[in-house]
């Protein structure tokens, strides 16, 4: 019996860690800002008060990023790859090739390495996806034509960080490694993908039955059964367990139980979506968020400025007028997940905490400045759209 005072601890501590991370969401929910900052906000306020063991926050960043790739791996299969990438393939290049180069070069200007840059650069490419589509159901933005073009760039940002990804990992695990070992890893990630993408298109009757359980139960450890192998082996093959969860994502879409699997592992994928945000929080330095803030707001700033222009410039590129054009650059200028994501990547190496410390703070001024841009949309794209063409 003397373990229960330790576990009446452990419980009190879940329950003011639950009320403090639903306070700092409602908060900033009526503020009428995405949930994430305030999850992120929660998260630093609980790792100054509380002594939060490494390895559970690792645990709990690990199968959050998890869920939140296999849920966008649900949205596309391998067959629908060739078709978004048709559409859109002009956007899609302004995106990567304005977007990348000034982070990269921001990055270095602040003060950090190439390679810290280079993964920078990385992180700040991917919009929010959760930000976006939670900014355009909230204010009613869904029947804008610059929406559409919008969710498009979202997907095939998703699909470019998928093989970004890997890379980051293998060249941040093999910085101090031999060309011949680099090749290895880089070709083992390769295979690994190659042979999921095939079992994907050849097996997809079986995974269907696999998939399709007689009770609800079963079909939800069917499938975190089916997550957990894939990111297992991606983890040893060297993509990361987070892209092996995407693939495994992507291979559930191409069986035809998209629907079925993501109404039951929802409620799954949103308490450790909030778990993901708060770990993250809560692994980081809220005073070297402070000390780096003049870099954060350089940083933010400059890549405001990147997707403003590319959104732009891609809207442009497939006929939208001066003003949607506009709308499309304000849409597309939050970060949250996939900047998370490779923030994570980066914390074993000797640069790794000031990184992610800087990666944090930045993920929360871009996303409580881009939902603040996605909510008054209207009155700056009118006000930018007149500078631009000199009207008063």
């Amino acid at each position: 019996m003397h373990d229960a005072p330790d576990a009446s601890l452990w419980l009190l501590g879940l329950a003011a860690a639950f009320a403090a991370l639903a306070i700092a969401g409602g908060v900033s929910l009526r503020l009428r800002l995405s949930a994430a900052p305030g999850y992120l906000l929660g998260g630093v306020l609980l790792g100054s008060f509380f002594d939060i063991p490494d390895t559970f926050l690792h645990i709990l960043t690990t199968l959050g990023a998890m869920l939140i790739l296999f849920f966008l791996g649900l949205e596309f299969s391998p067959r629908s790859l060739g078709h978004r990438f048709k559409q859109l393939t002009v956007p899609a290049l302004w995106d990567g090739f304005i977007n990348i180069p000034l982070a990269f070069i921001a990055a270095h200007l602040m003060g950090m390495s190439l390679l810290a840059s280079g993964l920078f650069a990385i992180s700040a490419y991917a919009t929010s996806s959760a930000v976006v589509a939670n900014g355009l159901m909230d204010n009613r933005l869904l029947a804008l034509p610059e929406a559409e073009l919008c969710l498009g760039l979202l997907v095939i940002e998703d699909l470019i960080m998928a093989l970004l990804l890997p890379l980051s990992v293998l060249f941040l695990s093999s910085a101090e490694a031999n060309f011949a070992g680099h090749m290895l890893k880089l070709a083992m990630a390769f295979g690994f993908v190659v042979l999921i993408v095939a079992v994907t298109l050849f097996l997809q009757r079986p995974m269907a039955r696999w998939l399709t359980q007689p009770a609800k139960d079963l079909t939800i450890l069917a499938s975190l059964a089916m997550l957990f192998l894939v990111a297992g082996v991606g983890e040893s093959s060297g993509v990361s367990a987070a892209v092996g969860a995407l693939l495994a994502g992507m291979a559930v879409a191409e069986s035809g139980s998209r629907e079925h699997v993501e109404e039951l592992l929802l409620p799954h994928r949103e308490l450790l979506a909030v778990g993901f945000f708060a770990a993250i929080g809560a692994g980081s330095d809220w005073h070297a968020i402070i000390e780096a803030m003049p870099v954060i707001l350089a940083l933010a700033l400059v890549t405001f400025c990147s997707k403003l222009l590319s959104g732009y410039l891609g809207a442009k590129s497939i006929g939208m007028s001066p003003i949607s054009c506009i709308r499309s650059g304000i849409l597309l200028t939050p970060r949250g997940e996939f900047t998370l994501v490779v923030a994570a990547l980066a914390i074993m190496q000797p640069w790794g905490v000031a990184f992610y410390n800087t990666v944090v703070g930045y993920v929360i001024v871009s996303a409580i400045a881009g939902t603040i841009a996605i909510r008054y949309n209207a009155p700056m794209s009118r006000k930018l759209s007149a500078l631009l063409t000199g009207d008063t």
